[in-house]
């Protein structure tokens, strides 16, 4: 490489490093360039290439512009940011574009590996933190996730994304009684928040047997919909506990709740025919005691003559 290619790439990285200390990449899609420009800088990038093969700033330039054209053109913004890595790139960008393209196409476990790349430039980036929670999460790694999250929460205690995926993250490692203490925090914030909250801890109940407690948490929550988990969710769990503790009425309300949410529910619209039942003969066996108790109350009426 040449003296004045080489001092470019040194002046390159210089102003990236200032500028990715405020903003390592345009997150949003109205902050992208507009597509004149992102073909202009594409031929450009190309042309450098043709004149190097090897040239790294064109190639992580080639690979974020086509990152930012858009999911049709990751394949190929992959294949130009692994080259730039595998020649040596350390641009904090490539590792960011690499980890939501890789995301994107169902390649979890190379995507967490480029979000930590980019975590080791810049660790307090939130929403990248956010992603490797989540990913932690839901490739199991819950102890992972409850670490990320729970230096989220240091940094910002009164987030209730944070406070929630944090309590899910307990649940799912099994620390049971330290994920109801998140949701019991994050219930103080009302709103969906603490829907969800109810919701949670309702579960957490149920699955413990503690059946009128479950009960309590799922009414507070309602049969509504509820932001962020599917429809018939709340009231499954409102059914659940009300069959638990022979509230059929209860019950079979909840049930058809879940079925109209669900409609295609075949287990559900088997427990409401069992709820169904089960109340008719409630209120049957109440009216038979009523009836047998006017009776009694004549009786001891006529007696008292």
């Amino acid at each position: 490489m040449s003296v004045a290619a080489a001092v470019s790439v040194i002046v390159l990285f210089a102003v990236l490093s200032f500028m990715l200390r405020q903003k390592p990449l345009p997150r949003r899609r109205a902050d992208f360039l507009a597509p004149p420009q992102v073909a202009s800088r594409i031929a450009a990038a190309q042309e450098r290439l043709r004149a190097n093969p090897q040239d790294i700033a064109a190639l992580v330039e080639l690979g974020t512009l086509k990152f930012e054209k858009g999911k049709d053109s990751y394949v190929e913004a992959i294949s130009d940011l692994e080259e730039a890595r595998d020649l040596g790139a350390l641009d904090p960008r490539l590792f960011y574009c690499l980890g939501i393209m890789y995301q994107e196409e169902g390649l979890y476990a190379f995507a967490l590996t480029e979000y930590k790349r980019f975590l080791r430039h810049y660790p307090e980036d939130k929403e990248v933190r956010l992603l490797t929670a989540k990913l932690d999460y839901r490739m199991g790694l819950f102890n992972d996730a409850i670490g990320e999250y729970e230096r989220l929460k240091f940094a910002d205690p009164a987030d209730p994304i944070i406070e929630e995926n944090l309590g899910l993250s307990l649940w799912g490692g099994k620390f049971i009684d330290r994920a109801a203490g998140s949701f019991a925090v994050l219930k103080t914030g009302g709103g969906d928040y603490g829907r969800r909250a109810e919701f949670y801890l309702g579960q957490i109940a149920l699955d413990a047997e503690k059946f009128q407690e479950a009960y309590d948490h799922f009414v507070a929550v309602g049969v509504g919909s509820l932001a962020g988990l599917e429809p018939q969710r709340a009231p499954t769990g409102l059914a659940m506990a009300a069959q638990k503790l022979g509230k059929w009425e209860e019950a079979r309300v909840a049930w058809e709740a879940v079925l109209k949410a669900a409609p295609g529910d075949v287990k559900a619209a088997a427990a409401l025919r069992e709820a169904t039942r089960r109340a008719n003969a409630a209120k049957r066996a109440e009216k038979a005691a009523a009836v047998a108790a006017e009776k009694a109350a004549k009786k001891t009426a006529v007696r008292k003559k």
